[in-house]
Protein backbone atom coordinates (compact mmCIF):
# COMPACT_ATOMS: atom_id res chain seq x y z
CA UNK A 1 0.00 0.00 0.00
CA UNK A 2 1.75 3.51 -0.95
CA UNK A 3 0.21 5.95 1.37
CA UNK A 4 -0.14 9.50 0.33
CA UNK A 5 -2.05 11.22 2.83
CA UNK A 6 -2.01 11.25 7.38
CA UNK A 7 -3.78 7.47 7.20
CA UNK A 8 -2.64 5.18 9.85
CA UNK A 9 0.54 3.27 9.49
CA UNK A 10 -0.14 -0.11 7.80
CA UNK A 11 1.46 -2.41 10.10
CA UNK A 12 -0.53 -6.17 9.74
CA UNK A 13 -2.66 -4.67 6.82
CA UNK A 14 -2.80 -7.52 4.41
CA UNK A 15 -3.14 -5.12 1.85
CA UNK A 16 0.75 -3.60 2.39
CA UNK A 17 2.14 -7.31 1.29
CA UNK A 18 0.24 -6.85 -1.92
CA UNK A 19 3.90 -6.09 -3.69
CA UNK A 20 7.75 -6.87 -2.91
CA UNK A 21 8.47 -2.85 -2.10
CA UNK A 22 5.88 -2.55 0.21
CA UNK A 23 6.49 -5.77 1.97
CA UNK A 24 10.30 -5.31 2.31
CA UNK A 25 9.42 -1.86 3.98
CA UNK A 26 6.72 -3.27 6.23
CA UNK A 27 8.89 -5.94 6.91
CA UNK A 28 12.28 -3.20 7.77
CA UNK A 29 9.50 -1.65 10.61
CA UNK A 30 8.11 -5.04 11.99
CA UNK A 31 12.19 -5.74 12.89
CA UNK A 32 12.77 -2.07 13.92
CA UNK A 33 14.96 -1.00 11.56
CA UNK A 34 13.27 2.60 11.66
CA UNK A 35 10.42 4.56 13.08
CA UNK A 36 9.10 5.41 9.56
CA UNK A 37 10.78 5.36 6.19
CA UNK A 38 9.28 6.53 2.73
CA UNK A 39 11.22 4.87 -0.22
CA UNK A 40 11.43 6.31 -4.08
CA UNK A 41 12.42 4.62 -7.02
CA UNK A 42 12.69 5.05 -9.98
CA UNK A 43 14.27 5.76 -14.00
CA UNK A 44 15.51 8.86 -15.75
CA UNK A 45 11.54 8.73 -17.13
CA UNK A 46 10.54 9.25 -13.42
CA UNK A 47 9.42 7.93 -10.38
CA UNK A 48 7.82 5.08 -10.74
CA UNK A 49 6.91 4.18 -6.89
CA UNK A 50 7.10 5.86 -3.84
CA UNK A 51 6.01 4.12 -0.19
CA UNK A 52 5.50 5.59 3.11
CA UNK A 53 5.54 2.99 6.54
CA UNK A 54 5.46 3.58 10.31
CA UNK A 55 5.51 6.68 12.01
CA UNK A 56 7.33 9.98 11.38
CA UNK A 57 6.87 10.98 14.85
CA UNK A 58 6.46 8.34 16.82
CA UNK A 59 6.46 10.26 19.92
CA UNK A 60 2.98 12.10 18.45
CA UNK A 61 1.85 8.85 16.95
CA UNK A 62 2.42 10.94 13.45
CA UNK A 63 2.52 8.36 10.42
CA UNK A 64 5.00 9.12 7.84
CA UNK A 65 3.95 10.14 4.30
CA UNK A 66 5.04 10.55 1.16
CA UNK A 67 5.15 14.31 1.83
CA UNK A 68 7.29 14.32 5.14
CA UNK A 69 10.30 16.28 5.26
CA UNK A 70 13.25 13.81 6.62
CA UNK A 71 16.85 15.48 8.04
CA UNK A 72 19.04 14.32 5.13
CA UNK A 73 22.34 14.43 6.90
CA UNK A 74 24.98 12.80 5.18
CA UNK A 75 23.11 13.61 1.56
CA UNK A 76 23.72 16.95 2.08
CA UNK A 77 27.20 16.41 0.96
CA UNK A 78 26.75 15.32 -2.71
CA UNK A 79 23.44 16.64 -3.14
CA UNK A 80 24.32 20.39 -1.91
CA UNK A 81 27.96 21.27 -1.14
CA UNK A 82 29.57 18.98 -3.65
CA UNK A 83 27.18 19.91 -6.16
CA UNK A 84 27.38 23.66 -5.48
CA UNK A 85 31.29 23.37 -5.65
CA UNK A 86 30.95 21.61 -8.99
CA UNK A 87 28.40 24.25 -10.33
CA UNK A 88 30.86 27.08 -9.12
CA UNK A 89 33.94 25.24 -11.22
CA UNK A 90 31.90 25.08 -14.12
CA UNK A 91 31.26 28.55 -14.09
CA UNK A 92 34.85 29.41 -13.46
CA UNK A 93 34.36 30.91 -10.09
CA UNK A 94 36.07 28.44 -8.48
CA UNK A 95 38.99 25.81 -9.19
CA UNK A 96 39.21 22.76 -7.28
CA UNK A 97 42.74 23.03 -7.19
CA UNK A 98 42.19 26.13 -5.16
CA UNK A 99 43.89 26.00 -1.94
CA UNK A 100 41.69 26.20 1.47
CA UNK A 101 43.99 29.81 1.96
CA UNK A 102 43.09 31.23 -1.40
CA UNK A 103 39.31 31.71 0.04
CA UNK A 104 39.50 31.58 3.89
CA UNK A 105 42.13 33.76 5.02
CA UNK A 106 41.74 32.73 8.24
CA UNK A 107 43.68 29.79 7.45
CA UNK A 108 46.59 31.01 5.81
CA UNK A 109 50.10 29.88 6.79
CA UNK A 110 48.47 27.13 8.87
CA UNK A 111 48.82 22.82 8.26
CA UNK A 112 45.52 23.18 6.16
CA UNK A 113 46.25 26.29 4.46
CA UNK A 114 47.80 24.19 1.17
CA UNK A 115 44.91 21.68 1.32
CA UNK A 116 43.26 21.56 -2.10
CA UNK A 117 39.23 21.52 -2.82
CA UNK A 118 38.94 18.29 -4.71
CA UNK A 119 41.09 16.77 -1.49
CA UNK A 120 38.08 18.01 0.42
CA UNK A 121 35.78 16.35 -2.29
CA UNK A 122 37.21 13.26 -1.94
CA UNK A 123 38.10 12.86 1.41
CA UNK A 124 41.34 12.72 1.24
CA UNK A 125 42.64 16.20 3.39
CA UNK A 126 44.28 14.01 6.03
CA UNK A 127 41.62 15.67 8.76
CA UNK A 128 40.38 14.02 11.17
CA UNK A 129 36.58 12.21 10.91
CA UNK A 130 34.66 14.68 13.21
CA UNK A 131 35.44 17.89 15.89
CA UNK A 132 32.79 19.38 17.84
CA UNK A 133 32.69 21.38 21.39
CA UNK A 134 29.50 21.84 22.59
CA UNK A 135 30.15 24.99 23.82
CA UNK A 136 30.16 26.21 19.98
CA UNK A 137 26.50 27.40 19.60
CA UNK A 138 27.18 29.99 16.60
CA UNK A 139 29.00 30.05 13.15
CA UNK A 140 31.86 32.03 14.19
CA UNK A 141 32.06 30.38 17.47
CA UNK A 142 32.38 26.78 15.50
CA UNK A 143 34.44 28.09 12.78
CA UNK A 144 37.04 29.76 15.49
CA UNK A 145 37.01 26.65 17.48
CA UNK A 146 37.99 24.29 14.29
CA UNK A 147 40.45 26.52 13.16
CA UNK A 148 41.51 26.89 16.51
CA UNK A 149 42.72 23.28 17.00
CA UNK A 150 44.58 20.80 15.15
CA UNK A 151 42.94 18.50 12.69
CA UNK A 152 45.48 16.77 10.35
CA UNK A 153 46.13 13.17 11.51
CA UNK A 154 48.18 13.12 8.10
CA UNK A 155 49.20 14.58 4.88
CA UNK A 156 47.03 15.75 2.12
CA UNK A 157 46.86 13.26 -0.29
CA UNK A 158 48.14 10.44 2.22
CA UNK A 159 45.14 8.53 2.74
CA UNK A 160 41.27 8.54 2.42
CA UNK A 161 39.74 9.30 6.03
CA UNK A 162 35.77 10.24 5.55
CA UNK A 163 35.56 13.34 7.42
CA UNK A 164 32.58 15.47 7.94
CA UNK A 165 35.72 18.63 8.54
CA UNK A 166 36.25 18.32 4.94
CA UNK A 167 32.35 19.35 3.96
CA UNK A 168 32.50 22.17 6.63
CA UNK A 169 35.91 23.86 5.26
CA UNK A 170 34.57 23.29 1.71
CA UNK A 171 31.48 25.14 2.60
CA UNK A 172 33.27 28.26 4.45
CA UNK A 173 35.53 28.40 0.84
CA UNK A 174 32.11 28.54 -1.11
CA UNK A 175 30.76 31.17 0.92
CA UNK A 176 33.92 33.14 0.84
CA UNK A 177 34.49 32.54 -2.70
CA UNK A 178 30.76 33.99 -3.80
CA UNK A 179 29.62 35.63 -0.76
CA UNK A 180 26.22 33.93 -0.27
CA UNK A 181 25.20 31.77 2.00
CA UNK A 182 25.18 27.47 1.31
CA UNK A 183 21.09 28.08 1.62
CA UNK A 184 21.22 31.04 -1.16
CA UNK A 185 24.35 28.80 -2.94
CA UNK A 186 21.67 25.29 -2.45
CA UNK A 187 18.64 27.29 -3.82
CA UNK A 188 20.14 28.74 -6.75
CA UNK A 189 22.42 26.27 -7.89
CA UNK A 190 20.43 22.93 -6.60
CA UNK A 191 16.85 23.49 -5.61
CA UNK A 192 15.74 25.44 -7.96
CA UNK A 193 17.17 24.11 -11.26
CA UNK A 194 16.32 20.41 -10.52
CA UNK A 195 12.61 21.73 -8.87
CA UNK A 196 13.48 20.23 -5.27
CA UNK A 197 10.09 22.64 -4.08
CA UNK A 198 10.28 21.17 -0.23
CA UNK A 199 14.12 21.17 0.23
CA UNK A 200 15.80 23.59 2.12
CA UNK A 201 18.84 24.11 4.31
CA UNK A 202 17.73 23.96 8.61
CA UNK A 203 16.62 24.77 10.48
CA UNK A 204 12.75 24.54 9.01
CA UNK A 205 9.64 24.91 10.59
CA UNK A 206 8.05 22.98 7.74
CA UNK A 207 5.44 20.51 8.29
CA UNK A 208 5.12 17.29 7.96
CA UNK A 209 8.62 17.07 9.98
CA UNK A 210 10.06 13.54 10.70
CA UNK A 211 10.97 13.86 13.98
CA UNK A 212 14.91 12.62 15.28
CA UNK A 213 16.27 12.15 18.55
CA UNK A 214 19.72 13.49 20.05
CA UNK A 215 20.70 10.84 22.55
CA UNK A 216 24.13 12.41 22.84
CA UNK A 217 24.13 16.28 23.14
CA UNK A 218 20.65 17.36 23.69
CA UNK A 219 18.76 14.37 25.03
CA UNK A 220 15.56 14.88 23.51
CA UNK A 221 13.62 14.99 20.24
CA UNK A 222 14.24 17.18 17.51
CA UNK A 223 11.56 18.16 14.94
CA UNK A 224 13.21 20.29 12.31
CA UNK A 225 16.64 21.08 14.53
CA UNK A 226 19.52 19.69 12.38
CA UNK A 227 20.47 16.45 13.96
CA UNK A 228 24.28 16.89 13.27
CA UNK A 229 25.92 18.65 16.40
CA UNK A 230 28.14 21.39 13.64
CA UNK A 231 25.24 21.78 11.38
CA UNK A 232 23.12 22.67 14.38
CA UNK A 233 25.63 25.02 15.85
CA UNK A 234 25.99 26.77 12.21
CA UNK A 235 22.43 26.89 11.68
CA UNK A 236 22.67 24.39 8.41
CA UNK A 237 25.71 25.99 7.30
CA UNK A 238 27.75 23.49 8.12
CA UNK A 239 27.83 21.45 4.64
CA UNK A 240 28.18 18.54 6.27
CA UNK A 241 24.04 18.30 6.77
CA UNK A 242 21.54 20.06 6.73
CA UNK A 243 19.80 19.51 4.06
CA UNK A 244 15.73 18.48 4.71
CA UNK A 245 13.78 17.15 2.12
CA UNK A 246 11.08 14.96 0.59
CA UNK A 247 11.97 11.22 -0.83
CA UNK A 248 10.49 13.31 -4.41
CA UNK A 249 12.68 16.04 -3.83
CA UNK A 250 15.54 13.38 -3.55
CA UNK A 251 14.59 11.73 -6.48
CA UNK A 252 14.23 14.54 -9.05
CA UNK A 253 17.80 15.41 -7.81
CA UNK A 254 18.70 11.86 -9.29
CA UNK A 255 16.61 11.79 -11.92
CA UNK A 256 18.97 15.21 -13.19
CA UNK A 257 21.79 13.01 -13.33
CA UNK A 258 20.18 10.23 -14.59
CA UNK A 259 19.55 12.78 -18.08
CA UNK A 260 23.04 13.98 -18.02
CA UNK A 261 22.62 16.88 -15.33
CA UNK A 262 19.11 18.51 -16.94
CA UNK A 263 15.60 18.02 -15.59
CA UNK A 264 12.31 19.85 -17.42
CA UNK A 265 14.36 21.93 -19.03
CA UNK A 266 16.51 23.50 -16.51
CA UNK A 267 20.71 22.44 -16.04
CA UNK A 268 21.82 21.08 -13.06
CA UNK A 269 25.23 20.02 -14.37
CA UNK A 270 26.85 19.62 -17.65
CA UNK A 271 26.65 16.06 -19.09
CA UNK A 272 30.78 16.11 -18.86
CA UNK A 273 30.57 16.59 -15.53
CA UNK A 274 27.73 14.44 -14.62
CA UNK A 275 29.88 11.29 -16.48
CA UNK A 276 32.81 11.98 -14.31
CA UNK A 277 30.85 11.58 -11.14
CA UNK A 278 31.28 7.77 -11.46
CA UNK A 279 34.64 7.96 -12.01
CA UNK A 280 37.40 7.25 -9.04
CA UNK A 281 39.18 10.69 -8.32
CA UNK A 282 41.45 9.37 -5.59
CA UNK A 283 43.46 6.71 -7.08
CA UNK A 284 46.23 7.18 -5.52
CA UNK A 285 44.55 5.85 -2.05
CA UNK A 286 43.16 2.57 -1.20
CA UNK A 287 39.57 3.78 -1.11
CA UNK A 288 37.84 4.65 -4.58
CA UNK A 289 35.77 8.11 -4.18
CA UNK A 290 33.82 10.18 -6.48
CA UNK A 291 33.92 14.25 -6.12
CA UNK A 292 31.38 13.65 -2.77
CA UNK A 293 29.84 10.88 -3.84
CA UNK A 294 30.73 7.62 -2.58
CA UNK A 295 31.14 4.54 -5.72
CA UNK A 296 29.99 0.91 -5.88
CA UNK A 297 32.84 -2.00 -4.46
CA UNK A 298 32.12 -5.23 -3.78
CA UNK A 299 28.55 -5.80 -2.89
CA UNK A 300 27.62 -2.59 -2.24
CA UNK A 301 24.85 -1.09 -2.88
CA UNK A 302 24.02 -4.61 -4.32
CA UNK A 303 25.09 -7.18 -6.91
CA UNK A 304 22.67 -5.91 -9.24
CA UNK A 305 24.12 -2.41 -9.53
CA UNK A 306 26.50 -2.00 -11.87
CA UNK A 307 30.18 -1.01 -11.12
CA UNK A 308 29.36 3.16 -12.27
CA UNK A 309 26.73 3.23 -9.66
CA UNK A 310 27.06 6.02 -6.78
CA UNK A 311 25.77 7.36 -3.83
CA UNK A 312 25.50 8.50 -0.36
CA UNK A 313 24.33 7.63 3.28
CA UNK A 314 23.76 9.77 5.88
CA UNK A 315 23.37 9.18 9.71
CA UNK A 316 19.94 9.55 10.56
CA UNK A 317 18.94 6.97 8.46
CA UNK A 318 18.93 8.63 4.57
CA UNK A 319 20.66 7.20 1.35
CA UNK A 320 20.47 7.53 -2.69
CA UNK A 321 22.20 5.58 -4.93
CA UNK A 322 22.33 6.13 -8.89
CA UNK A 323 22.98 3.80 -11.44
CA UNK A 324 23.38 5.52 -14.62
CA UNK A 325 24.35 1.96 -16.61
CA UNK A 326 20.99 0.52 -15.62
CA UNK A 327 19.40 4.01 -15.50
CA UNK A 328 17.86 3.49 -11.84
CA UNK A 329 17.76 5.12 -8.51
CA UNK A 330 16.61 4.48 -5.05
CA UNK A 331 15.83 6.71 -2.48
CA UNK A 332 15.07 5.82 1.08
CA UNK A 333 14.43 8.06 3.86
CA UNK A 334 14.71 7.24 7.34
CA UNK A 335 14.05 8.63 10.59
CA UNK A 336 15.97 5.60 12.37
CA UNK A 337 18.46 7.54 14.55
CA UNK A 338 15.03 8.60 16.42
CA UNK A 339 15.87 4.75 17.92
CA UNK A 340 19.57 5.09 18.12
CA UNK A 341 21.95 3.40 15.68
CA UNK A 342 21.99 -0.18 15.99
CA UNK A 343 19.02 -0.70 14.95
CA UNK A 344 19.45 -3.10 11.81
CA UNK A 345 19.42 -0.63 9.11
CA UNK A 346 22.49 -1.36 7.34
CA UNK A 347 21.36 -4.80 6.86
CA UNK A 348 17.80 -3.95 5.81
CA UNK A 349 19.61 -1.38 3.39
CA UNK A 350 21.54 -3.81 1.70
CA UNK A 351 18.34 -5.93 1.41
CA UNK A 352 16.29 -2.89 0.00
CA UNK A 353 19.69 -2.35 -2.73
CA UNK A 354 19.50 -5.71 -4.01
CA UNK A 355 15.48 -5.86 -4.51
CA UNK A 356 15.30 -2.18 -5.96
CA UNK A 357 18.87 -2.62 -7.97
CA UNK A 358 17.14 -6.11 -9.24
CA UNK A 359 13.96 -4.17 -10.46
CA UNK A 360 11.45 -6.12 -8.14
CA UNK A 361 9.50 -3.49 -7.20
Amino acid sequence: MTRTDDSPPSVGDDSATDDPLTELLETGLAEGAFPGAVAAVGDSAGTERTVAVGERDPEEALPATTETVFDCASLTKPVVTATVALALTEAGEIALSDSLERHIGALAGTERAAVELVELLTHTSGFQPYAFDPEWETPDETLSGLYDRSLCDVEPGERYEYSCLNFVHLAEALRQATGESLADLAREYVFDPVGMDDARMGPTDTEPVAATYDHEYRDRTLRGEVHDPLGNAMDGESGNAGLFATAEDVARFARALLNDGRLDGRRLLSPATVARLSEDHAPDVDEPHSLGWRLARGQYPGLPWSGESFGHTGYTGTSLWIDPTNDRFAVLLTNQVYDGKETGLIRFRERFHGLVGAGDY
